[in-house]
Protein backbone atom coordinates (compact mmCIF):
# COMPACT_ATOMS: atom_id res chain seq x y z
CA UNK A 1 0.00 0.00 0.00
CA UNK A 2 2.94 2.63 0.65
CA UNK A 3 4.45 1.73 -2.43
CA UNK A 4 1.03 2.74 -4.22
CA UNK A 5 1.27 6.26 -2.81
CA UNK A 6 4.90 7.00 -2.78
CA UNK A 7 6.10 5.56 -6.07
CA UNK A 8 3.80 7.66 -7.85
CA UNK A 9 4.16 10.58 -5.98
CA UNK A 10 7.61 11.05 -6.02
CA UNK A 11 8.95 9.44 -9.09
CA UNK A 12 7.96 12.30 -11.31
CA UNK A 13 9.29 14.75 -9.32
CA UNK A 14 12.73 13.03 -9.01
CA UNK A 15 12.58 12.81 -13.38
CA UNK A 16 11.78 15.85 -13.14
CA UNK A 17 14.74 17.31 -11.01
CA UNK A 18 16.90 14.81 -12.88
CA UNK A 19 16.39 16.04 -16.44
CA UNK A 20 16.67 19.70 -14.80
CA UNK A 21 19.83 19.10 -13.48
CA UNK A 22 21.35 17.79 -16.73
CA UNK A 23 19.96 20.97 -18.72
CA UNK A 24 22.76 23.95 -18.85
CA UNK A 25 21.25 26.30 -16.07
CA UNK A 26 20.83 28.83 -18.93
CA UNK A 27 17.79 26.33 -20.62
CA UNK A 28 16.24 25.21 -17.28
CA UNK A 29 13.64 27.98 -17.25
CA UNK A 30 12.77 27.25 -21.00
CA UNK A 31 12.45 23.84 -20.60
CA UNK A 32 10.76 23.26 -17.45
CA UNK A 33 7.15 23.70 -18.40
CA UNK A 34 7.56 20.99 -21.02
CA UNK A 35 9.05 19.18 -18.70
CA UNK A 36 7.13 19.13 -15.83
CA UNK A 37 4.13 18.92 -17.88
CA UNK A 38 5.28 15.57 -19.41
CA UNK A 39 5.91 14.10 -16.33
CA UNK A 40 2.71 15.26 -13.67
CA UNK A 41 0.44 12.95 -16.36
CA UNK A 42 3.20 10.06 -15.05
CA UNK A 43 2.21 10.19 -11.45
CA UNK A 44 -1.75 9.48 -12.99
CA UNK A 45 -0.17 6.26 -14.93
CA UNK A 46 2.34 5.07 -12.53
CA UNK A 47 -0.43 5.14 -9.41
CA UNK A 48 -3.03 3.13 -12.00
CA UNK A 49 -0.38 0.59 -12.59
CA UNK A 50 0.00 0.24 -8.88
CA UNK A 51 -3.36 0.20 -8.39
CA UNK A 52 -3.67 -2.82 -10.99
CA UNK A 53 -7.02 -1.46 -11.96
CA UNK A 54 -7.05 1.01 -15.56
CA UNK A 55 -10.19 3.01 -16.21
CA UNK A 56 -13.07 1.24 -18.12
CA UNK A 57 -14.11 4.50 -19.66
CA UNK A 58 -12.76 8.21 -19.72
CA UNK A 59 -13.69 10.19 -17.32
CA UNK A 60 -14.53 14.05 -16.84
CA UNK A 61 -11.30 14.65 -14.53
CA UNK A 62 -8.67 12.22 -16.90
CA UNK A 63 -8.42 15.59 -18.58
CA UNK A 64 -6.66 17.23 -16.14
CA UNK A 65 -3.18 15.29 -16.98
CA UNK A 66 -4.50 15.76 -20.34
CA UNK A 67 -4.76 19.33 -19.92
CA UNK A 68 -1.03 20.12 -17.89
CA UNK A 69 0.61 18.07 -21.01
CA UNK A 70 -0.55 20.43 -23.26
CA UNK A 71 0.42 23.16 -21.03
CA UNK A 72 3.92 21.89 -20.79
CA UNK A 73 3.63 21.64 -24.23
CA UNK A 74 2.09 25.52 -25.50
CA UNK A 75 4.65 26.97 -22.88
CA UNK A 76 7.85 25.64 -24.77
CA UNK A 77 5.98 27.45 -27.76
CA UNK A 78 5.73 30.57 -25.66
CA UNK A 79 9.33 30.57 -24.25
CA UNK A 80 10.31 31.54 -27.95
CA UNK A 81 8.10 34.74 -27.64
CA UNK A 82 9.22 37.86 -27.00
CA UNK A 83 8.97 39.38 -23.33
CA UNK A 84 6.71 41.56 -24.17
CA UNK A 85 4.45 39.79 -26.02
CA UNK A 86 5.17 36.36 -23.96
CA UNK A 87 3.27 38.77 -20.31
CA UNK A 88 0.10 38.61 -21.95
CA UNK A 89 -0.38 35.70 -24.54
CA UNK A 90 0.44 33.04 -22.00
CA UNK A 91 -1.76 33.83 -19.72
CA UNK A 92 -4.73 33.90 -22.29
CA UNK A 93 -3.41 30.97 -24.28
CA UNK A 94 -2.72 28.50 -21.16
CA UNK A 95 -6.37 29.98 -20.21
CA UNK A 96 -8.39 29.31 -23.13
CA UNK A 97 -6.75 26.49 -23.47
CA UNK A 98 -7.92 25.23 -20.05
CA UNK A 99 -11.56 26.83 -20.24
CA UNK A 100 -11.56 24.62 -23.67
CA UNK A 101 -10.60 21.31 -22.25
CA UNK A 102 -11.35 21.72 -18.21
CA UNK A 103 -15.24 20.53 -18.25
CA UNK A 104 -15.18 19.15 -15.23
CA UNK A 105 -18.47 17.29 -13.47
CA UNK A 106 -21.52 19.64 -13.22
CA UNK A 107 -19.51 22.44 -15.05
CA UNK A 108 -21.55 24.85 -17.32
CA UNK A 109 -20.24 26.94 -19.93
CA UNK A 110 -20.09 29.80 -17.63
CA UNK A 111 -18.30 27.72 -15.24
CA UNK A 112 -15.55 26.68 -18.29
CA UNK A 113 -15.15 30.73 -18.81
CA UNK A 114 -14.37 30.85 -14.87
CA UNK A 115 -11.92 27.96 -15.03
CA UNK A 116 -10.16 29.73 -17.73
CA UNK A 117 -10.15 33.34 -16.16
CA UNK A 118 -8.97 31.82 -12.77
CA UNK A 119 -5.76 29.89 -14.81
CA UNK A 120 -5.40 33.54 -16.34
CA UNK A 121 -5.13 35.16 -13.33
CA UNK A 122 -2.86 32.79 -12.01
CA UNK A 123 -0.31 32.33 -14.63
CA UNK A 124 0.38 36.12 -14.85
CA UNK A 125 0.35 36.28 -10.96
CA UNK A 126 3.06 33.21 -10.71
CA UNK A 127 5.25 35.22 -13.55
CA UNK A 128 4.76 38.39 -11.61
CA UNK A 129 5.93 36.88 -8.93
CA UNK A 130 8.88 35.25 -10.63
CA UNK A 131 9.90 38.25 -11.57
CA UNK A 132 9.01 40.23 -8.42
CA UNK A 133 10.81 38.14 -5.80
CA UNK A 134 13.31 35.12 -4.80
CA UNK A 135 12.91 32.28 -7.58
CA UNK A 136 12.79 29.72 -4.57
CA UNK A 137 10.18 31.62 -2.16
CA UNK A 138 7.80 30.94 -5.82
CA UNK A 139 8.77 27.26 -5.71
CA UNK A 140 8.16 26.72 -2.17
CA UNK A 141 4.59 28.88 -2.55
CA UNK A 142 3.62 26.37 -5.15
CA UNK A 143 5.35 23.57 -2.88
CA UNK A 144 2.88 24.63 -0.06
CA UNK A 145 -0.24 25.06 -2.07
CA UNK A 146 0.08 21.72 -3.35
CA UNK A 147 1.07 19.87 -0.26
CA UNK A 148 -2.25 21.71 1.39
CA UNK A 149 -4.42 20.63 -1.64
CA UNK A 150 -2.88 16.66 -0.90
CA UNK A 151 -5.07 16.10 2.17
CA UNK A 152 -8.49 18.22 0.98
CA UNK A 153 -8.58 15.69 -1.88
CA UNK A 154 -7.96 12.51 0.40
CA UNK A 155 -10.73 13.84 2.89
CA UNK A 156 -13.33 14.45 -0.52
CA UNK A 157 -12.51 10.56 -0.77
CA UNK A 158 -10.43 10.87 -4.63
CA UNK A 159 -7.34 9.58 -3.81
CA UNK A 160 -5.40 9.59 -7.13
CA UNK A 161 -6.07 13.46 -7.22
CA UNK A 162 -4.42 13.63 -4.19
CA UNK A 163 -1.91 11.67 -5.75
CA UNK A 164 -1.80 14.35 -8.09
CA UNK A 165 -1.53 17.20 -6.06
CA UNK A 166 1.49 15.27 -4.07
CA UNK A 167 3.43 15.05 -7.02
CA UNK A 168 2.88 18.11 -8.14
CA UNK A 169 4.60 19.41 -4.64
CA UNK A 170 7.70 17.32 -5.78
CA UNK A 171 7.74 19.24 -9.29
CA UNK A 172 7.61 22.51 -7.12
CA UNK A 173 10.60 21.34 -4.94
CA UNK A 174 12.39 20.25 -8.36
CA UNK A 175 12.03 23.74 -9.31
CA UNK A 176 13.51 25.06 -5.96
CA UNK A 177 16.10 22.92 -6.22
CA UNK A 178 17.65 23.53 -9.70
CA UNK A 179 18.75 26.85 -9.78
CA UNK A 180 17.30 28.97 -12.78
CA UNK A 181 14.27 27.17 -13.09
CA UNK A 182 12.24 29.25 -12.18
CA UNK A 183 12.05 32.70 -14.76
CA UNK A 184 9.38 35.07 -15.18
CA UNK A 185 9.66 34.43 -18.68
CA UNK A 186 9.78 30.58 -18.10
CA UNK A 187 7.81 27.28 -18.42
CA UNK A 188 7.96 26.89 -14.62
CA UNK A 189 6.06 29.64 -13.59
CA UNK A 190 3.44 28.65 -16.50
CA UNK A 191 2.94 25.53 -15.76
CA UNK A 192 2.45 26.24 -11.92
CA UNK A 193 -0.28 28.83 -13.01
CA UNK A 194 -2.27 26.08 -14.79
CA UNK A 195 -1.52 23.75 -12.21
CA UNK A 196 -2.89 24.83 -8.93
CA UNK A 197 -6.23 26.28 -10.35
CA UNK A 198 -7.19 22.95 -12.27
CA UNK A 199 -6.16 21.07 -9.29
CA UNK A 200 -8.80 23.14 -6.78
CA UNK A 201 -11.27 23.26 -9.98
CA UNK A 202 -10.92 19.88 -9.99
CA UNK A 203 -11.37 18.94 -6.56
CA UNK A 204 -13.93 20.48 -5.91
CA UNK A 205 -16.03 19.65 -8.46
CA UNK A 206 -15.22 15.74 -6.99
CA UNK A 207 -15.56 16.76 -3.27
CA UNK A 208 -17.56 14.21 -1.74
CA UNK A 209 -16.47 15.99 1.71
CA UNK A 210 -18.24 19.20 0.25
CA UNK A 211 -15.45 21.86 1.52
CA UNK A 212 -16.35 25.29 0.58
CA UNK A 213 -15.36 26.63 -2.77
CA UNK A 214 -13.55 29.57 -1.22
CA UNK A 215 -11.23 26.75 0.64
CA UNK A 216 -10.14 25.27 -2.51
CA UNK A 217 -9.51 29.02 -4.26
CA UNK A 218 -7.59 30.24 -1.21
CA UNK A 219 -5.16 26.91 -0.74
CA UNK A 220 -4.26 27.24 -4.45
CA UNK A 221 -4.56 31.44 -4.57
CA UNK A 222 -3.28 32.60 -1.37
CA UNK A 223 0.69 31.79 -1.51
CA UNK A 224 1.13 33.21 -4.82
CA UNK A 225 -0.88 36.19 -3.47
CA UNK A 226 1.45 36.80 -0.11
CA UNK A 227 4.17 36.40 -2.40
CA UNK A 228 3.41 39.02 -4.86
CA UNK A 229 1.44 41.51 -3.42
CA UNK A 230 2.64 41.26 0.64
CA UNK A 231 5.80 43.57 0.87
CA UNK A 232 6.38 43.64 4.37
CA UNK A 233 9.66 45.74 3.90
CA UNK A 234 10.00 47.88 1.03
CA UNK A 235 12.83 49.54 0.13
CA UNK A 236 13.89 53.26 0.91
CA UNK A 237 16.45 55.48 -0.32
CA UNK A 238 19.58 54.59 1.40
CA UNK A 239 17.92 51.84 3.01
CA UNK A 240 18.83 48.12 0.75
CA UNK A 241 16.17 45.73 1.00
CA UNK A 242 16.24 42.33 2.79
CA UNK A 243 14.92 39.80 1.02
CA UNK A 244 15.71 37.15 3.05
CA UNK A 245 13.86 38.63 6.18
CA UNK A 246 10.81 39.86 3.82
CA UNK A 247 10.43 36.11 2.30
CA UNK A 248 10.70 34.73 5.91
CA UNK A 249 7.88 37.21 6.67
CA UNK A 250 5.97 35.81 3.65
CA UNK A 251 6.42 32.46 4.89
CA UNK A 252 5.44 32.58 7.92
CA UNK A 253 1.75 34.33 6.45
CA UNK A 254 1.24 31.62 4.03
CA UNK A 255 1.92 28.71 6.50
CA UNK A 256 -0.49 30.32 9.40
CA UNK A 257 -3.27 30.79 6.59
CA UNK A 258 -3.16 28.07 5.30
CA UNK A 259 -2.84 26.13 8.32
CA UNK A 260 -6.04 27.95 9.61
CA UNK A 261 -7.56 26.91 6.00
CA UNK A 262 -6.58 23.55 6.80
CA UNK A 263 -8.61 22.73 9.68
CA UNK A 264 -11.32 21.63 9.43
CA UNK A 265 -9.91 19.19 6.54
CA UNK A 266 -7.73 17.95 9.09
CA UNK A 267 -10.06 17.73 11.74
CA UNK A 268 -12.12 15.48 9.44
CA UNK A 269 -9.32 13.43 8.80
CA UNK A 270 -8.66 12.69 12.29
CA UNK A 271 -12.26 11.96 13.15
CA UNK A 272 -13.45 8.58 14.62
CA UNK A 273 -14.28 6.27 11.90
CA UNK A 274 -17.72 5.54 14.21
CA UNK A 275 -18.30 9.07 13.54
CA UNK A 276 -21.54 9.76 11.19
CA UNK A 277 -19.80 13.06 10.64
CA UNK A 278 -16.65 11.90 10.08
CA UNK A 279 -14.03 11.51 7.01
CA UNK A 280 -15.65 9.40 3.93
Amino acid sequence: MLAELLVPIFLPGLAFLAILLVLKPEHRGRWSGLVGGCVLPLATLVGFVYEGAWPSSFSDWHRLPLILAGAGLLSAGLCWLPLGVQRWSAPLALGALAAVLGAFPDMETSDQCLLGLSVVVSVKWWMLASEATLGRLVGLGAWASCVALAPMALDGGFTTLMILSASGATIAGALVLAPQSLTPSGGGAMLLGVLLPLLAWCGCSYDYAEAPWWQWAGVAGLPVAIILFLDPAPSTDGHPRRPWLTGFIRAIFVVVLLGWLLQPTLDSLVAPTDDPYGSY
